[in-house]
């Protein structure tokens, strides 16, 4: 008989327990999780990485720079010169050595055509060639206005991480508010449909009964069709919205997750801090997005700069050591023969006279630019000033319509809960349990966009505050 393996067994279940496991988050752990695992978040932390790897690449361009270089030539025609036949003393009817040997004998030797041409070849049919060339900047503006713009355009990659953290932590904590209050709304619906399907029941056999008529119950009929298709609806907009916080979060769609902070959880997190911030002065310096604009006016400044330094001379030096071979048979690798040493160093001065204004239309351009980025930079000034007015009196304003929504939503709910208890003594009809049922849920719904309209405020006044 066959005897299933306990150990495979447990860890066959353990896997499985693994699998199908549900994660939970509060608010707090999502955004953590978010800051981690945030697809635009991990891009802007690459962006910082190569920022940093640039600062290094231009530090690179003023240190020594070393280079090697080896070529190889075999000469299938070696080249040929001509020049006069008298160049050198002799006809061009006979080399150097029969000239010698005529003139020693006695030999005349018979004037020579002055138009006549002799040809030669010099080399060899191999040549190879290594050397080594090192070099050193000495000067150039550019270079030094460049390794401050690549160090300016790193921290300016560092505020962009952290301007897009902020922007992943709110658009997170927004999307997580909708879900929770898609789980409030579910909820309230659920427990209302389970109440009009009791009610229902008892309609239906008081109608069986002959004690009301056909059309109390299709009254009630009707409302629990409504609430049934209002709570089929609520759910398919949280799923659409816990998708969408997956998405925020990095967690992959196909993941299951809870969420374990309820409405009320929400509006208590952080208030008396939001309450706190309303009667703090506003500081534009410290913001996020005042901080970014500023590191791009000193860029915009770099790239000024970098333009009149196109005005300053470049001296660099150099040395180089060169040997050479040449060979009529390929023997190069075997020793023997010899090679021809060539060395040098120098200095290079490149200084730029005249271009035409083309430098001088660059430098009107980066003038312009930056006054466009400071006139930028006052804009934005005034507008998180307004801004951070404008969230402090919306969180106010929030925070009286909750207080008066909660109020309104407990006075429905005892109107619902006093027309049921009259409804089964026989004292009010299907009508007031349907205009019961419906103020309850008009103001159920208006409880729940308040209380995001609330949350969203708190949340736009600590962003708009660079909290």
């Amino acid at each position: 008989m066959f005897k299933p393996n306990t150990k495979l067994t447990i860890m066959l279940s353990v896997m499985g327990l693994g699998v199908s496991a549900q994660q939970s988050y509060s608010l707090q752990e999502a955004v953590n999780y978010a800051v981690k695992n945030n697809y635009q978040i991990q891009q802007a932390n690459i962006d910082v990485a190569i920022s940093n790897k640039k600062v290094k690449e231009t530090t690179a361009i003023g240190l020594p720079q070393v280079k090697a270089e080896a070529s190889f030539n075999d000469f299938l025609n070696i080249p040929v010169q001509v020049a006069p036949a008298d160049a050198f003393g002799f006809p061009d009817w006979m080399n150097q050595a029969l000239a010698l040997s005529a003139i020693q004998n006695g030999i005349d030797i018979p004037d020579q055509d002055p138009n006549a041409i002799s040809e030669f070849q010099f080399g060899q049919k191999f040549s190879a060639s290594a050397g080594i060339t090192a070099s050193q900047l000495l000067f150039d503006g550019s270079y030094f206005v460049g390794l401050q713009a690549a160090k300016a355009y790193l921290n300016y990659a560092e505020l962009g991480a952290e301007r897009t953290a902020s922007e992943v932590k709110t658009s997170v904590s927004k999307t997580y508010i909708n879900v929770v209050a898609a789980n409030e709304n579910i909820k309230a619906l659920s427990e209302n449909k389970e109440n009009i399907d009791v009610i229902y029941s008892e309609t239906l056999m008081l109608f069986e009964s002959g004690f009301i008529e056909k059309q109390n119950a299709d009254q009630i009929r009707l409302l629990q069709s409504n609430v049934k298709n209002q709570l089929l609806f609520a759910k398919r907009q949280r799923k659409a919205v816990l998708n969408l916080l997956k998405f925020q979060m990095g967690v992959r769609i196909t993941d299951s997750i809870s969420l374990t902070d309820d409405i009320d959880a929400l509006v208590e997190l952080g208030s008396e801090d939001a309450l706190v911030l309303m009667n703090e002065p506003f500081g534009v310096d410290k913001h996020i997005d005042y901080r970014t604009m500023a590191q791009g006016e000193r860029l915009s400044e770099l790239s000024l700069s970098n333009t009149r330094a196109g005005f300053y001379p470049q001296l660099s030096a150099f040395i180089s050591h060169t040997e050479n071979a040449y060979r009529n048979e390929f023997n190069f690798l075997e020793g023997g023969g010899s090679w021809y040493p060539t060395t040098l160093w120098g200095l290079q001065l490149n200084v730029p006279i005249f271009s035409s204004g083309m430098r001088y239309m660059q430098a009107q351009q980066s003038k312009l630019e930056l006054a466009k980025i400071q006139s930028q930079k006052l804009q934005l000034e005034q507008s998180l000033n307004m801004a951070a007015i404008n969230s402090s009196s919306n969180y106010r304003s929030a925070l009286d319509r909750y207080e008066t929504v909660s109020d309104d939503l407990e006075l429905a709910k005892s109107i619902k809960e006093t027309n049921q208890i009259k409804y089964n003594e026989g004292m009010a009809s299907s009508t007031d349990i349907t205009q019961a049922e419906s103020q309850y849920l008009q103001t159920l719904g208006n409880y729940i966009n308040t209380t995001i309209e609330l949350l969203n405020a708190k949340l736009d006044l600590v962003t708009a505050y660079g909290k």
